[in-house]
């Protein structure tokens, strides 16, 4: 089973500070790091993390932000996939407090400025899954992806718009929604979406416009699913914060590592379906997602080591 990946690779500047500044106030930042991000790329961390086949197809522009993420990609040893060298890619300064709470402040750069020619030599043929960020739908050519998308029906969809679903057009959404996606979010993110005063109604709600399996991740308290049957809970892991970032990003990724390494040793009747109603393996995968997510909110940054992977069986 193989994954496409689908998003962007951005340079995260990741600063710690004690707290946010008020306005007009300024503070000191105590520790500065500079490394590649971006959900796409965090997802696809995980992946080769776990040896799970994929493909990661993200632009890559030109600049100074752009030759860092190229050599970066090169040292993983992924194939650059659209080289467009138009403009540079973007950049994020992630603001992280003392408890370890995270800031985004995200410059946008090739990776919204999305062309018809990058979709149009891919064969989907080689991809059961597509893992799809929500950053991506909110630039000017957004509809160039939607588009695209909606002709990979046949593909399980892993949709992850993160903060920015409050960004997208509604239009835009009800296309993505009608494809059926496997929802992923946090608990901030679906509240304030579907306007409910809590959790469970939330997530009836996000299963009324995508009719897939949602996941609405609760930070350490692990996360909660609906299959369109029961409202299940699956138990967290506690440890001390470093910072969140890639948190969300590492748990989804886990999940389609889960689902792909499942379907790769049973090899024959692995749909998502057949998946789902492998309850077991299925609350395994949920786990697994719980304990790297973990993982990687303890150390600064989105990577975690190959030791850290090896310590999981699946």
């Amino acid at each position: 089973m193989k994954t496409l990946v689908l998003g962007a690779a951005i340079v995260d500047i990741i600063m710690k500070i004690p707290r946010l500044p008020k306005s007009g106030e300024d503070i000191l930042c105590t520790e500065r790091k500079l490394t590649v991000g971006g959900c796409a790329y965090n997802v696809a961390n995980i992946l080769r993390g776990f040896n799970v086949k994929h493909d990661l197809f993200v632009p890559v522009g030109c600049g100074i932000y752009a030759d860092i993420i190229r050599r970066k990609l090169n040292e993983d040893g992924y194939e650059i996939l659209i080289n467009d060298l138009e403009i540079d890619n973007g950049y994020c300064l992630c603001l992280v407090e003392d408890d370890g709470e995270r800031s985004f402040i995200t410059v946008n750069g090739i990776e919204v400025k999305h062309k018809k020619e990058w979709f149009d030599n891919l064969n989907m043929n080689q991809y059961e899954n597509i893992y799809l960020a929500g950053y991506q739908l909110c630039g000017d050519n957004s509809d160039i992806i939607v588009d695209w998308l909606l002709k990979q029906s046949d593909k399980n969809i892993f949709f992850a718009p993160g903060p920015v679903i409050n960004n997208i057009s509604k239009n835009t959404l009800e296309k993505i929604f009608s494809i059926n996606p496997i929802l992923h979010l946090n608990e901030k993110e679906a509240l304030e979406f579907t306007k409910k005063n809590n959790i469970n109604d939330s997530i009836l709600k996000l299963y009324e416009l995508t009719k897939n399996v949602v996941f609405i991740t609760l930070g350490e308290r692990g996360v909660i699913f609906y299959n369109g049957k029961n409202i299940t809970h699956i138990e967290g892991e506690k440890v001390k914060v470093v910072d969140t970032i890639g948190a969300g990003d590492s748990h989804i990724g886990a999940i389609i590592s889960a689902y792909s390494l499942w379907a790769d040793k049973i090899n024959f009747n692995y749909s998502w379906s057949n998946y789902l109603n492998e309850n077991n393996d299925f609350i395994k995968g949920c786990k697994l997602a719980n304990k790297i997510a973990s993982e990687v909110v303890q150390v600064q940054g989105s990577k975690i080591s190959k030791e850290c992977f090896n310590k999981y069986n699946i």
